[in-house]
């Protein structure tokens, strides 16, 4: 080991220190010149965003044609963010009598030429910049060169092209999106169009392309298919050949295009739609009956009521999990079809499903306050009701009026009401009653309903009073 005198020892001691110490110094600098080199990028863009704001501000408050006198557009304006987000300020700013001007104003600075150009290039992202920037001005003289990026070897680069395409309202646009449809159908050289941008562009087309992909509807391609039927529903108002095509697709073989159809007629609100999408709730596939319950929730049709009623006995959860909420937005409406089933299920499930939803109307709180009614009639149906509500589940309302009910009359007959069900809930209840009711009606009406009990519940009864 050597020496701690050794001048070898503290030669190399004094190179380490003097080597850190370097290195320390060119990483000091090396750190303090990214910074300035990042200042200066800042202080260069907010340079370029306030030279761009004021050619575009120009452009925008200037009046008439464009003069020689209107600031220029840099040369490298393509390639700079600040100028692209200038450039959709000013167009989203101006209103839209004055756009197409404003478009005019930049085809005549050479813009719209540049981007042409920047569509040939061999990089993608400018390219896919060209894409985006051509739809967005919506110049005819880019048209042709949008068409030509929708084969683009870059699958971004098609999307964005498809996309441009569904903004420029012209029949050479749609004939071209058509062509991508056919495409879709059978691929050359397995290059599928984006079906998802290509069904947004033809939405964003109108009404005008509803009616060119009426034929489509019945295409040996299910994913074409479906892409039909979202653009079929795009409609607001549609006319009887969208309903009559969308028809067709509710019968379709593939489940997803049957599932979006019967989206579609909710979200169109087609009241004619009614009896075939009930006829749907058999449908084998579940989420197919799903949306059909849905969107007859969404037609709020009275026709609707008593398949919606019908489809509270699902095999599948979701489907009667739709259907209730179905029910619940008809309201009043659905309040017969309830309690006729009610009366008529065997489904013990879908009675206690049927009675959550009564719970929600207010026909239950009418049918309580029909109890002391002097129409016996109506005071027998509504004591029939109630019966059957309480052996279901709906103890809790009943419990609550029998206890804070402004008349004893009614009071009287829920205790007669809720005599025959035997929970102790209830049987606590009345007990409670039989002894502490302020009416020695209401006592009496708990003490005969506790006698009538049967024998288990009596001894239950008298076993729990022994035990409190």
């Amino acid at each position: 080991m050597p020496a701690l005198g050794d001048p070898h020892v503290w030669s190399a001691a004094v190179w380490a220190v003097a080597a850190s110490g370097a290195l320390a110094a060119v990483g000091a600098a090396l750190l303090l010149c990214r910074r300035a080199l990042r200042h200066a990028a800042l202080l260069r863009r907010d340079a370029n965003r306030r030279r761009y704001g004021q050619v575009t501000a120009a452009l925008v408050s200037s009046s008439g044609q464009w003069t020689a006198a209107a600031p220029d557009v840099p040369v490298g304006a393509l390639d700079d963010e600040a100028f692209l987000r200038a450039l959709a300020e000013a167009l989203d700013a101006v209103p839209a009598e004055s756009r197409a001007q404003l478009v005019a104003r930049y085809v005549d600075l050479g813009y719209v030429e540049r981007l042409r150009a920047a569509s040939w290039s061999r990089l993608p992202w400018r390219r896919l910049r060209a894409a985006r920037w051509l739809g967005r001005l919506g110049h005819g003289e880019g048209l042709a060169d949008l068409i030509r990026l929708t084969a683009d070897r870059s699958p971004r680069v098609r999307s964005a092209a498809i996309a441009s395409l569904g903004t420029v309202r012209a029949p050479r646009a749609l004939s071209a999106l058509l062509t991508l449809l056919e495409g879709a159908e059978a691929p050359a050289q397995g290059r599928r169009p984006p079906l998802p941008a290509l069904t947004r562009a033809l939405v964003a087309q109108g009404p005008d392309a509803a009616f060119a992909v009426l034929s489509y509807v019945q295409s040996p391609s299910p994913a074409v298919r479906k892409a039909v039927v979202e653009v079929l529903a795009s409609v607001p108002h549609p006319h009887p050949a969208v309903g009559a095509a969308l028809l067709v697709a509710l019968r379709d073989p593939d489940g997803e295009v049957r599932a979006r159809t019967a989206r579609a007629f909710g979200r169109i609100g087609d009241p004619g739609a009614v009896v075939p999408l009930a006829q749907t709730l058999a449908d084998p596939v579940w989420f197919v009956r799903l949306q059909a319950a849905r969107a007859l929730g969404a037609l709020a049709h009275r026709r609707a009521v008593r398949p919606l009623v019908g489809a509270l006995t699902d095999e599948s959860w979701q489907v009667r999990a739709a259907a209730a909420s179905a029910l619940r937005g008809l309201g009043d409406l659905a309040v017969p079809a309830l309690t006729a089933f009610l009366y008529e299920s065997r489904d013990r499930y879908a009675k206690e499903q049927v009675v959550e939803e009564l719970q929600r109307t207010p026909f239950l709180h009418e049918q309580i306050e029909a109890l002391d009614q002097a129409d016996s009639g109506s005071a027998f149906a509504a004591h029939r009701f109630l019966q059957e509500m309480a052996r279901h589940g709906a103890t809790a309302v009943l419990l609550d009026a029998v206890r804070r009910h402004v008349r004893q009359g009614v009071r009287r007959r829920l205790v007669a009401v809720l005599a025959t069900i035997d929970v102790p809930r209830v049987i606590a209840v009345l007990h409670d009653l039989a002894e502490h009711d302020r009416d020695p009606g209401v006592r009496d009406a708990a003490r005969r309903a506790l006698a009538d009990y049967p024998e288990p519940s009596r001894q239950r009864r008298n076993a729990e009073g022994h035990a409190a």
